[in-house]
């Protein structure tokens, strides 16, 4: 089966690490499941017959005759032909359990748009190494940036295991990990909260080697860093998520 370059894809070939995979997403009966960019089925297949249902989402119309082949002793499971960017997860209602070979190219963005996503169970993703590296980091760190804020807030990050490159075809230039995502419960008190951290995040990061004090001057005047006990001199890699957080709320009270 050919790649498509474009579409970031490189299909996992190795079947111990396909049971490796299954054993830390540890499916059981009851559970259904997404599967975000199944590609050509490797994990699918072994996963399939342990769920209630799997919901696949795939972009490339040339996978699909052969992932509906897969779907044909599985009449609750079904296939959505379209791009994980662009569909709405939130008009399923059930809590799901996500899994997913993420597209190289645009795993960052599925990231950012799961952090909007309702009725999330878990996600069980593998990324590029560098980007769970940066999913974990802690501040102070090279790779610490607006991924690590955002995801950290909504979620419970455990890096789970590397993937070595040669397990993959066509063979990726850099290595994966394998990363489980839980997310955190009541992290906003309201829309109106959860917005305006998103945005104090982002500006805190478009110019990471300013100073807080110019960064977030739109949001915050010198008597609010005393009051927040939060020295303005640092810059945003310096912050930590309870920080970004702890701002968004003193902000959306005044």
């Amino acid at each position: 089966m050919r790649r498509k370059k474009k579409l970031g894809q490189h299909f996992l070939k190795d079947q111990n690490v396909i049971d490796k995979l299954v054993k830390h997403i540890s499916p059981s009966i009851g559970d259904e499941i997404i599967e975000i960019g199944p590609g050509d089925g490797a994990m699918t297949k072994s996963i399939i017959n342990k769920v209630s249902k799997i919901i696949m989402i795939e972009k490339d119309s040339d996978l699909i005759n052969n992932l509906c082949d897969i779907l044909a002793d599985y009449p609750g499971s079904r296939l959505i032909n379209d791009d994980i960017l662009k569909y709405d997860l939130n008009q399923l209602q059930n809590p799901m359990r996500f899994i997913g070979n993420l597209p190289y190219n645009i795993s960052t963005e599925i990231i950012f748009k799961m952090c909007d996503c309702k009725n999330v169970i878990d996600m069980h993703f593998m990324l590029q190494k560098e980007v769970v590296d940066r999913l974990v980091s802690e501040p102070n760190s090279k790779v610490y940036g607006r991924l690590s804020v955002m995801a950290q807030a909504y979620f419970d990050i455990h890096k789970l295991f590397d993937i070595s490159e040669n397990v993959f075809s066509p063979k990726p230039k850099v290595k994966s990990s394998f990363v489980r995502l839980e997310p955190k419960k009541n992290v906003f008190d309201s829309k109106h909260h959860e917005t305006i951290f998103y945005d104090i995040v982002k500006s805190a990061f478009e110019t990471r080697r300013k100073m807080i004090r110019t960064s977030l001057s739109s949001y915050l005047k010198d008597d609010d860093f005393l009051a927040l006990k939060i020295e303005d001199k640092l810059r945003a890699e310096n912050l930590t998520v309870n920080n970004f957080l702890q701002i968004s709320e003193y902000v959306q009270e005044i």
